[in-house]
């Protein structure tokens, strides 16, 4: 039996000094730990559980009385007799005490709050890059936020994630599926958190059922013109002044996509094989390699001529500064050529098959001039090309993979002179006389 320490009043207790630590009594193991002229109670005991020694802290004498001192002893006595480790039992209230604040706390996260801690999330272990992180920006605060972004986010229900999703789903299908995307990306990396426990409400199977059903419709290409309109085109736009009119006039003797024109670098200009070498990774099938695109006279004359306009490292920099021009730069030029055509009472530079959504005649797009045109007049058949050219030449020209038992290497040697003879007679083309009805 421990020794029963004696009962000491509250006066004794305050008239204790020297750091040491005294036995008050009332309760077997209440003593007083004093410790330079501070006071507390503690309780020492041993464990039902662990079988040791063991101390817990009641409180300071400043602020917890002898009498409730003593009170709270004896409720720690009536738990070890119960076979209670006071201690443990305080580390798991406080611990549920803990989970508890936190689960409030999560059970607070509305969808904009969900949204700042995932661009937290995004900004220190993502790569994403400058566009990405506007895009994201610009649809959260465009369709998401104005009508979800105070609701907690374990009560968002599929239903509103429809709504979100329902102004963009029949207009606007690629804006619509990128804010699907962003939304379970959101949800998917808040459950991984921990910050709710229920399902993903951005669920594409339920989702399927909660929003209008689309009409499928045909496919839209870039509008290109007419073969023999072509030469009408180039001789209109020589005559328009202007960096950006020049870009296109290379993107389209070189039957290139506008981003690869207008990120063109003198770097990449190969003087004395004619050559421009676009880098794979700047090509939309990166996995074909570099783009070797052969160079016609006009071509070169072309980029020679723009050589002496100011120094910058791409061929045709903006005129705002030493960057890229915009493709909507590009764009601007072919609507004021095909604006000028009208008012002169000619036809404009329209698509001949195609029409808007609005049914009107689609003006033609840099990338229907500079391609689709060109993979057209390789193969006309009343300019003869269909049995001067080759198909798969054609297609080599605009970078596309040709599968071949060679694996390539018709494409890495004989092509390439193919591939040049091609592209000087289509420049040829774009550059005669458009009244000539002859063939080239």
């Amino acid at each position: 039996m421990p020794k029963v320490a004696t009962t000491l009043s509250d006066l004794q207790v305050r008239r204790l000094k020297g750091d040491g630590v005294y036995f008050v009594g009332g309760v077997v193991g209440l003593a007083l730990r004093i410790k330079n002229f501070q006071k507390t109670f503690f309780f020492r005991y041993t464990s039902p559980v662990t079988k040791t020694r063991r101390e817990i802290t009641i409180g300071s004498y400043s602020v917890c009385s002898l009498k409730r001192a003593r009170e709270q002893a004896a409720e720690y006595r009536m738990q070890i007799s119960e076979g209670i480790d006071p201690l443990l039992l305080r580390e798991e209230t406080l611990q549920k005490q803990r989970e508890e604040a936190v689960r409030q706390e999560r059970a607070a996260i509305t969808v904009s709050k969900l949204a700042d801690l995932f661009i937290q999330y995004k900004d220190t272990f993502s790569d994403w890059s400058v566009k990405d992180r506007d895009l994201f920006f610009s649809r959260l605060g465009r369709y998401i936020l104005p009508i979800i972004g105070k609701r907690v986010i374990s009560e968002v229900t599929p239903q509103q994630i429809a709504e979100v999703l329902q102004p963009l789903w029949l207009q606007h299908r690629a804006v619509a599926a990128k804010t699907r995307q962003m939304l379970r990306q959101m949800f998917s990396w808040a459950k991984a958190k921990d910050y709710f426990d229920g399902a993903n409400p951005v669920d594409p199977q339920v989702l399927q059922h909660l929003l209008p059903k689309r009409i499928i419709q045909e496919p839209r290409h870039h509008a290109m013109l007419a073969v023999s309109e072509m030469p009408r085109f180039m001789k209109a736009l020589m005559q328009y002044e202007g960096i950006a009119a020049r870009c296109l006039q290379f993107a389209i003797l070189t039957a290139t996509r506008s981003g690869n024109a207008r990120e063109a670098l003198w770097e990449e200009i190969n003087w004395d094989k004619k050559q421009w070498i676009i880098p794979a990774e700047k090509m939309k099938a990166s996995a074909n390699g570099d783009h070797i695109v052969p160079l016609s006279d006009q071509a070169l004359e072309l980029i020679r001529s723009v050589q002496t306009q100011g120094y910058s490292r791409y061929i045709f920099p903006s005129p705002m500064g030493n960057g890229k021009l915009s493709d909507a730069a590009l764009k601007v030029v072919i609507r004021a050529l095909h604006m000028q055509a009208l008012e002169k009472g000619e036809r404009g530079f329209v698509d001949p098959k195609q029409k808007t959504k609005n049914e009107l005649p689609a003006v033609a797009t840099p990338h229907g001039l500079a391609r689709a045109t060109f993979r057209t007049w390789a193969q006309d058949d009343e300019l003869g090309n269909d049995k001067r050219f080759s198909a798969s030449i054609a297609e080599l020209c605009l970078h596309h993979k040709i599968d071949d038992a060679y694996n390539g290497a018709y494409e890495r040697n004989q092509a390439l002179k193919s591939r040049s003879e091609m592209m000087q007679a289509w420049a040829d083309y774009c550059f005669r006389d458009d009244s000539d009805v002859a063939c080239s």
